[in-house]
């Protein structure tokens, strides 16, 4: 996301802290300017459409295919690849998609979330969610090697930490269910849905924004343009300027932004008592509404 002058500057102050101090205030100042910033409550004014997502379930890749869409679609040249805030700027017939991590989830312990969504009352929201097992350890790639916060932390004692990881998520997922109703509109993505049909997603999201008239050949186009092997191939060439779609590590294959995207792979990865720990929580504890955990 596009920060306000006093966001970027917090943000590359912090970055520049060895990393044990790093990972006590990252957190602080993530959650300051989420509730402080007046640049944030400006843009959250202006929004047409909401895109929320807790890190590490599809908002990178869902944004790049709005935004290869959007400007295809309306000619727009010159606009930063990932930001699609700005094309509205570029043009007033594309929609003001405003995307962001909603509550910093990543940075709470699952009681420090809040329990309301009022600030989306009569709101038009897109939420993206992912299968908890995957996700979590993408966000675990991203922690340490990507955000280079707890650098040092296992996969094991990340996923049950309190801060940020599984539980977090759980209760960030059924707070989001409890308050589907308060939007005027929602769209709920699932990673896994929009892996297995890209382009009927993406005209979804399309349609849901209010751009109605897209043809066939540009969502066909921006899928191709998107998948996860061309843009880990641009992401290892260097192509993108921005911080967000480069690799912390060019010579780590696990800390690109666009690394496997796989449904399932938390099979691979994952230890058999932490799988079936968390399958657990799932089926006892998140609100069925979405429809995990799904079958591999």
């Amino acid at each position: 996301m596009t920060s306000g002058p006093i966001d970027k500057v917090t943000m590359k102050l912090v970055a520049m802290t060895p990393a044990g101090f790093r990972s006590k205030v990252h957190p602080a100042t993530s959650r300051f300017v989420e509730k402080w910033s007046p640049f944030r409550w400006y843009r959250n004014l202006r929004a047409d459409v909401f895109m929320l997502w807790f890190p590490k379930t599809g908002g990178t890749w869902a944004r790049l295919l709005l935004h290869t869409a959007l400007t295809k679609h309306f000619g727009v040249v010159g606009a930063p690849p990932l930001e699609v805030e700005p094309l509205a700027d570029f043009d007033p017939r594309i929609p003001r998609i405003r995307p962001f991590h909603d509550d910093a989830p990543h940075w709470k312990r699952p009681e420090q979330l809040r329990t309301h969504k009022r600030r989306y009352k009569g709101r038009k929201v897109m939420l993206l969610v992912r299968d908890p097992r995957d996700a979590i350890i993408s966000l675990h790639l991203q922690v340490t090697k990507r955000w280079k916060v707890d650098p040092d932390v296992s996969l094991d004692d990340f996923i049950w930490q309190r801060r940020g990881s599984f539980q977090t998520m759980i209760r960030f997922y059924n707070i989001w269910a409890q308050n589907r109703h308060v939007p005027s509109e929602l769209l709920l993505l699932r990673y896994e849905d929009m892996r297995a049909d890209p382009e009927g997603y993406l005209r979804k999201m399309l349609d849901f924004v209010g751009v109605t008239d897209v043809p066939d050949a540009i969502i066909r186009e921006a899928v191709e343009y998107n998948e996860i092997e061309r843009l880990r191939a641009r992401e290892a060439a260097g192509i993108y300027d921005t911080r967000r779609l480069q690799p912390g590590d060019p010579n780590d294959p696990d800390s690109f932004k666009a690394r496997k995207g796989k449904v399932g792979g938390f099979r691979e990865v994952l230890e058999p008592e932490d799988i079936e720990k968390m399958t657990r929580i799932i089926e006892e504890e998140l609100d069925p509404w979405y429809g995990y955990p799904i079958s591999i």
